[in-house]
């Protein structure tokens, strides 16, 4: 097993693979918050209104759900199924009212759980760019089996694009503060995993710099953490475990400025990001076309990543208004024409491909397969902000037949992401 592509042919979904049955093993069913023992000191975001409604802005909860006696918490930040497999981990330097330290973020408590005090060392010197970071510098990781219980081998996409996700809203609360950041992709991911204790159970994913550079340098870190789950059950699964593996050191990377513009002010970003959801139904009204170009912007900006592969937009165009019914590729028409049926078919028959505005899949081609899921989940976390900031409703779809999207287009690319756009 080598190569993006082999990676990613081994998680397809075809007509076979859907239909093949199969249930997620309810008895082994993952927690989805991770706590740290009583031991390790917490810290009430209350105290800190600026960091807390940062952190709630990237990663809280922002809904309550409850079917039966089953109690679901929807964040700020979307995840296949609701499962949410992904992690937030807080280096602070110098911020006003925090120790300096590294913090597990705990979302159902608006804590902060201090794992770790800083006397020099730091998260830094897990960058190939290790000079210190006075502010803040943002961990993902993922908890691969809360997704592999129940979406299998395929969990691996899943866990790259909700971490892109993660990402992304970390990416828009940076704009609403009016704040650089810049996403690190190419980091030590074993001495991570060492000083973190994941123990193979869970994964660091990528950091995020929202402070600024220093002279210094870091060379170490001096933390050696015990496991804690974050899933309680667990099952290994090995096809993920050697795919991260593979996947871990990006290499021959180009990295890209960043800067993207939302077509709203940060107040209405900032309201977008607390009220997203995934829109479950269609009503039929066409968009603008103003409205459907302003989404293929924020798609088109490249992000502030160092390892930033290119990533194409596909689009079926099912009820735009000025636009004609058909297919596009990076705003070009391909072809006129009714492709609603086939947009529902190839999201497995879901009525969303065929019912929306416009059906969207993301594409790429890059060996680069982490940087270009994590790319992927971003982008898509920028088209839900921008249909949620522009009254209309988006809805990711992980779940295409991979081939017969790509044979609908015509290209060589892998389909990595669905998102459903509209009214």
């Amino acid at each position: 097993m080598t190569g993006a592509r082999a990676l990613h042919r081994q998680t397809v979904h075809t007509r076979a693979s859907v239909r093949a049955g199969g249930w997620p093993d309810w008895s082994g069913q993952p927690q989805v918050f991770k706590h740290y023992p009583s031991g390790f000191p917490r810290l009430a975001l209350a105290r800190l209104p600026d960091l807390r409604r940062l952190l709630f802005l990237c990663a809280g909860l922002t809904a309550r759900r409850v079917y039966g006696d089953s109690t679901w918490f929807l964040r700020a930040n979307p995840s296949a199924g609701a499962l949410y497999p992904c992690e937030l981990y807080v280096q602070a330097r110098g911020v006003a009212g925090l120790a300096d330290g590294i913090y597990h973020f705990e979302p159902d408590g608006e804590r902060l759980c201090l794992l770790h005090r800083l006397e020099g060392d730091g998260l830094e010197s897990c960058c190939r760019d290790n000079r210190m970071v006075e502010g803040l510098l943002l961990l993902v990781s993922a908890i691969y089996y809360r997704s592999s219980w129940k979406y299998r081998d395929r969990a691996l996409r899943y866990c790259l694009l909700d971490s892109g996700h993660l990402l992304g809203g970390i990416e828009a609360a940076a704009v609403c503060r009016r704040a650089a950041c810049r996403i690190i992709c190419r980091i030590d991911r074993q001495r991570l995993a060492a000083c973190f204790g994941f123990a193979g159970q869970e994964h660091a994913m990528a950091m995020v710099v929202m402070g600024r550079r220093c002279p210094e340098r870091v060379s170490s870190l001096a933390m050696q953490l015990p496991f804690v789950s974050g899933s309680g059950p667990f099952v290994v699964n090995p096809f993920i475990e050697k795919a991260m593996e593979e996947i871990g050191r990006p290499d021959q990377c180009t990295p890209a400025p960043g800067g993207v513009r939302y077509p709203f002010s940060a107040e209405t970003l900032e309201d977008a990001m607390a009220r997203r959801r995934s829109i479950r139904a269609f009503s039929g009204v066409p968009l603008k076309q103003r409205e459907f170009r302003a989404l293929l912007a924020l798609a088109a900006m490249p992000p502030a990543l160092d390892c930033n592969e290119p990533v194409r937009v596909l689009a079926v165009v099912n009820r735009v208004e000025g636009l004609a019914a058909g297919i596009y590729v990076d705003d070009r028409c391909l072809a006129e024409g009714d492709f609603t049926g086939m947009a529902r078919h190839l999201c497995l028959e879901q009525d969303l491909g065929g019912d929306s505005g416009a059906t969207l899949f993301l594409a790429g081609a890059s060996d680069n397969y982490l940087p270009l899921l994590l790319k992927a989940g971003l982008l898509g976390h920028r088209l839900y902000l921008g249909a949620t900031g522009l009254g209309f409703g988006c809805s990711g779809i992980g779940a295409f037949y991979d081939q017969e999207v790509a044979s609908f287009f015509d290209t060589g690319d892998m389909i990595l992401y669905a998102l459903a756009v509209g009214r």
